[in-house]
Formats: C-alpha cells, sequence, structure tokens
C-alpha cells in the first residue's frame, strides 16, 4: 500500500503523522509512506531525520481575521492543493492521512478529489474550522474525546486517541528514581513536578514556577522545568538570582530521550492544555494541574482541560486564576493525600489510548473499514 501522511507548522501536528507512519511500516513493512508537508515549517527539518520520504508544497496560515491578505493565503492555499494533486497522482497513493494544519487540508482534500480514502485527526475536544470543513469529503475523522463526536457527521467518526510517538513511555525497567537521575540536580527518592508549557515553553507558566518554587524547594518537592528555548536564560537568571539551586532543573527543550524520562520522573505535571501534551501525560497516567492557553483558537485548550478535569484526571487552573503562590499550596497540599493522587492517576489512565498510532494505522491498511 501507498499512503499519504499529512501535517505541518507544529509538533502537535507533526508527531502523530510520523507515529502513524512508523505504524504503518511496522504493520505492513512492504508499505511505502509519503510525508506532504510546508516549504518552510519545521516539518521540513524534523521529518526526514525519521526516514520518511518528503514533499513539500505551498501553505500559508490563514488568519483568524479577514485582512488584505488572506486573499494571499487563499491563493496559496489553492496553490498547495494543486501540487498536493500532482504529487499523488506521481506517487500513486492509495490513501491520506491528514494530522493538521493547512498544508494537510490541500493534501486530504487533493486525496479526497481523486477519490481516495482520506482520514482526519480531530484530537481536540472542540473542532477546528479546517476539520469541520474537511470532515464534509474524508472517510473517516478519528477522535480522542468521544463527546467531540457530534461536531461531525453522523457516521463518520471513531475514537482512536492522538498517535503519539514510540517510546514516549519508558520502559517499566526504567523506575522513577532512575529516571530523575537523567535530569541534573534532581534527587532519585523526592516528590517531582513536572512542569511543560508546550514544544516552545510558556512564559506564564515559567513565571508560576518561579514565584513557588522556594515554598516547594523548602519543603522537598523539587521541579522539573521546561522553559521553552527562547526563555531558558531569561529563567536561569531569575532562579539563580532567587536561590534556587539543589532540586530546580530547568531545561529547553526536552528531546525524545529526555521526554519519557521526565515523564516517569514526575509524580505529577503542570501544563498547557494541547491535547499532545495531555496525550502523553495520558498515556504516563500523570495527575495534571491543567492551565489552559487563554489565547487558543476558540479557547480549545479550556474544552480540552474540562474534558480531562470531568473525567478525573486533572484539575482546571485558568491562567487568570493562578498564581506561584497557589501553584505550591495547591501541590503541597496533593502531596499529603497519596489517594487523591491514586484517584486522578487512574483518571488520566481511563483516557489514555496507547495504542493509538497503530489503530490509525490499522485503519488505512484494512480499507478504512471501521
Amino acid at each position: 500500500m501507498r499512503v499519504v501522511v499529512s501535517g505541518g507548522g507544529t509538533g502537535g501536528h507533526i508527531f502523530p503523522a510520523i507515529a502513524v507512519a512508523e505504524s504503518i511500516k511496522r504493520l505492513a513493512p512492504n508499505a511505502e509512506v509519503l510525508f506532504i508537508g510546508g516549504t518552510t515549517g519545521m516539518e521540513t527539518e524534523i521529518v526526514p531525520k525519521y526516514g520518511v520520504q518528503y514533499q513539500a508544497v505551498t501553505a500559508k496560515k490563514l488568519r483568524k481575521v479577514i485582512s488584505p491578505s488572506t486573499i494571499g493565503v487563499m491563493l496559496s492555499l489553492l496553490k498547495g492543493y494543486g501540487e498536493a494533486k500532482t504529487y499523488l497522482r506521481a506517487f500513486k497513493a492509495e490513501a491520506v492521512v491528514g494530522t493538521g494544519g493547512y498544508v494537510a487540508a490541500a493534501a486530504v482534500l487533493a486525496g479526497a478529489s481523486l477519490k481516495l480514502p482520506t482520514v482526519i485527526l480531530a484530537p481536540d475536544f472542540r473542532a477546528g474550522r479546517t476539520n469541520k470543513y474537511l470532515a464534509k469529503w474524508v472517510k473517516t475523522v478519528c477522535l480522542v474525546f468521544e463527546e467531540a463526536a457530534q461536531e461531525f457527521p453522523k457516521g463518520k467518526t471513531v475514537v482512536t486517541g492522538l498517535p503519539l510517538r514510540t517510546g514516549i513511555v519508558a520502559p517499566e525497567t526504567v523506575t522513577e528514581a532512575e529516571a530523575r537521575e537523567a535530569f541534573a540536580g534532581l534527587s532519585p527518592n523526592a516528590f517531582t513536578v513536572l512542569v511543560i508549557g508546550g514544544s516552545q515553553g510558556a512564559q506564564a507558566l515559567n513565571g508560576f514556577v518561579l514565584d513557588g518554587a522556594k515554598t516547594l524547594l523548602e519543603s522537598d518537592v523539587q521541579i522539573l522545568h521546561q522553559t521553552g528555548t527562547r526563555n531558558i536564560e531569561a529563567v536561569q537568571a531569575t532562579a539563580q538570582t532567587r536561590g534556587l539551586g539543589q532540586g530546580y532543573c530547568p531545561v529547553p527543550f526536552f528531546d525524545e530521550i529526555q521526554m519519557p524520562l521526565a515523564l516517569r520522573a514526575a509524580d505529577v505535571i503542570m501544563c498547557r492544555c494541547g491535547i499532545s501534551t495531555l496525550s502523553e501525560a495520558m498515556v504516563n497516567a500523570l495527575p495534571a494541574f491543567l492551565v489552559p492557553l487563554p489565547t487558543a483558537y476558540a479557547d480549545h485548550q479550556t474544552y480540552n482541560a474540562k474534558a480531562v478535569e470531568g473525567a478525573g484526571g486533572g484539575m482546571l487552573r485558568p491562567e487568570t486564576q493562578w498564581s506561584g503562590e497557589k501553584m505550591a499550596a495547591e501541590i503541597l497540599q496533593l502531596k499529603q493525600v497519596p489517594q487523591r493522587l491514586a484517584s486522578l492517576s487512574n483518571g488520566m489512565r481511563k483516557l489514555a489510548r496507547p495504542n493509538a498510532a497503530d489503530d490509525v494505522a490499522r485503519l488505512i491498511l484494512s480499507g478504512l473499514q471501521v
């Protein structure tokens, strides 16, 4: 089988596409996979590292507000659609999977126009405008939250979870203590808070951590903090000024080796609520303090957080109502109630779908028979 996967712009679109590509190749070693991405996005550098054939097409992001630039964006999308159609024909594609981003929309629409089986991922609790439009043309829409099915045509949805990279869960032989020792400044046996503000970090979360760190460190709680590459120097400078030493570990970005260790090292996570971060917390059964990005499109991160909270896996803490002081107080309170930690962990585990990538791949390989 010859399958095209497409996604671009952010890691949340790119890595699920790579995960699906890896599963297709593992389940059907003779299958051929082509990744269609943008000409300038981060996928141009990431995808080739995974040994997946790559083809770029024209794509620009459509802004929330109509402006004079909208015409240019629409023309570029039309051009990308034409290019994708040409590449699908040349590749002799038999199916197309779109994981998000405007480049994926072009590839999926091109596939639908050629009457190929098409699948899209719609992992957020609230569907984005692009996925709502694409759902009219595709055969299958893959969801993370069952409740999201109401936003799509009846009979087209299936709950698969979000495809995640192989190895996002550390091997069972790796203990929490061993995972913590992989990060400088962490003790193997101390209660550990993991902070992730998305792949680029989050300045608001960085501020909460720096404001509450002293209280936590003095109470034998240590912090593993992904700051974002662009924020690391400022965070380190502030940490030094405030005397945050042993037990505080700022990291600019977790790579594919560090991420599963960071998730294994943690007792609890404080995070933004993009679906990739949440899905990684789910498969690692990590209790979560959920701090959605307030400017996310259609406030979709808040809806994701409410769904996780409703399932008993985390606690929604809106950014405007959160502070370093409150963060520290709630973490220390939670630390004292193991039963509550276990309950939250079970809530996350119930939401987890660790085999999502294989499930999506099987949809393709079986002819999309749901």
